[in-house]
């Protein structure tokens, strides 16, 4: 039995050298400096740090994001400025929380609905 790769049959090395004796690449690390991206070790840091974040965490550092914002730059704000940037998250908390909860009822009205008519 013969298998035959994809990348084979086009010339297409599968790991550009990677792995074998005499080879300049070393992985995706190298990959990712020839392309002129970050460095791999700040990507698997910033993973790592997300990671490791609670729920809350997560959904703070989001909204942050969507206004454009991090820890960093609100804790450079002034305490009114901080202030107002804390009063539009807790806006934007509640608003997903509405949002899921209507989701929610809505799906259970649609079960209720469901089992009506085969009941």
């Amino acid at each position: 039995m013969t298998i035959t790769l994809i990348g084979a049959s086009r010339n297409i090395p599968f790991a550009s050298g990677a792995g074998k004796p005499g080879s300049s690449a070393t992985g995706f690390a190298d990959a990712l400096g020839k392309a002129g991206g970050a460095k791999a070790t700040d990507v698997y840091q910033e993973l790592d740090d997300y990671v490791k974040m609670t729920p809350a965490q997560r959904m703070r550092a989001d909204l942050l994001k969507k206004l454009g914002l991090t820890e960093e730059d609100l804790a450079a704000k002034s305490p009114e400025e901080q202030q107002a940037i804390q009063a539009k998250l807790t806006e934007l908390i509640q608003q997903q929380m509405q949002q899921a909860q209507s989701k929610q009822e809505g799906g259970a009205k649609k079960m209720g609905q469901w089992v009506d008519t085969v009941a």
